[in-house]
C-alpha cells in the first residue's frame, strides 16, 4: 500500500503547493514524537525523496536552498535535477546524428560510470570517455521520469529532462546499448527486459522538443561525431576489440607477426644468396 501511495503523492495531478504542505506541517508538529525535535518539513521530505528515489544522493544543502522557491515535490526535483550550466551550447550539432552506445565503443570510445555524487543529467565526455551518472530503471524512475517532463513541458522555460530523454534515446536504440551499459553497471534494470528500456526512452523523446540552438547536450554531441569521424580511432578500436581483447589473442598475433618477419628474412637472405 505505502508503494502505491507513493506513486500517487508523485503523480503531477496531485501535487499541493509548497505552502500549503509547510501549514500542514505546522499543524501536525506538536503531535510528532520527540525524537523529531528540529526537524523541518524540507529535512521530512529529503528523508521522503531517499525513499522513493534511493539511487539518487539528495544533498540536504541543495534541497534547502530550492525548497521554497519549488512549487510542489514534482517541481522541487526538477529544480534539484538541473545540472550544472554549460558554456558549449553554441557549439551545435545535430542530436539525431549522435551514433549509439554500440557505434561509439567501436569507434573506441570508453564508457565510465560516473560518481554518485554527480548529477543524474550530468553526462560528460573528455578524451575519449564518456561518463553516465547510474540510472536506475524501476516503476518510481519511470515515473518520475515522465512526470518531471510533462510538468517541464508546460510550466517550465527549460528543457533538461527533455534533453536528457533525447540523448538516451540516442545512445540506446537497441537492446545491444542497453546490454553494453547494463556490463559496466551504469544502467540498473529492474523492471523491463533491455529491449523495453529502449522503447522507454523512445517513448520518452517522442514529443520531445529539439531545440538545436539550446539543446543541453550539443558540445557533448559534436565532441563524439568529432571522435568518431577519425578513421585513426575507427583502426586503433578495431585492432583492440578483434585481435587484442584478450591474452591468447595477443600472444597469437605477437606470434603471427614474429612468423612473418622472420619469413621475409629468409626469403630475403635466399634471394641475396646468404
Amino acid at each position: 500500500m505505502l508503494k502505491d501511495l507513493v506513486l500517487d503523492i508523485m503523480l503531477l495531478e496531485n501535487q499541493l503547493p509548497v505552502f500549503i504542505l509547510e501549514d500542514l506541517f505546522k499543524l501536525a508538529n506538536p503531535a510528532l514524537p520527540g525524537r523529531y525535535n528540529g526537524y523541518s518539513l524540507s529535512k521530512f521530505t529529503r528523508f521522503f525523496f531517499n525513499y522513493i528515489w534511493k539511487d539518487i544522493l539528495i544533498d540536504e544543502t541543495l534541497l534547502e536552498a530550492h525548497f521554497f522557491e519549488a512549487r510542489h515535490f514534482v517541481d522541487l526535483l526538477r529544480l534539484f535535477l538541473q545540472p550544472p550550466e554549460r558554456d558549449d551550447t553554441e557549439r551545435q550539432a545535430d542530436s539525431e546524428a549522435l551514433p549509439s552506445v554500440k557505434k561509439l565503443h567501436q569507434a573506441g570510445i570508453k564508457f565510465k560510470l560516473a560518481s554518485s555524487t554527480k548529477n543524474l543529467l550530468d553526462i560528460t565526455y573528455s578524451k575519449g570517455t564518456l561518463e553516465i551518472p547510474k540510472l536506475t530503471i524501476g516503476n518510481m524512475t519511470v515515473n518520475l521520469l515522465r512526470n518531471l517532463q510533462i510538468f517541464e513541458a508546460l510550466h517550465c522555460g527549460t528543457n533538461y529532462i527533455n534533453d536528457y530523454a533525447v540523448i538516451l534515446n540516442r545512445l540506446l536504440s537497441s537492446t545491444k546499448d542497453v546490454e553494453l551499459l547494463i556490463q559496466i553497471g551504469i544502467i540498473e534494470n529492474r523492471i523491463l527486459d533491455s529491449e523495453g528500456v529502449s522503447t522507454l526512452f523512445r517513448e520518452l523523446s517522442r514529443d520531445a522538443r529539439v531545440q538545436y540552438s539550446n539543446f543541453y547536450y550539443s558540445g557533448l554531441v559534436k565532441d563524439l561525431q568529432d571522435y568518431c569521424k577519425s578513421p585513426r580511432h575507427m583502426w586503433k578500436a578495431n585492432l583492440k576489440q578483434n585481435y587484442f581483447n584478450t591474452p591468447w589473442a595477443s600472444i597469437s598475433v605477437i606470434a603471427a607477426v614474429i612468423m612473418l618477419v622472420l619469413t621475409f628474412i629468409q626469403t630475403l637472405c635466399s634471394v641475396i644468396g646468404l
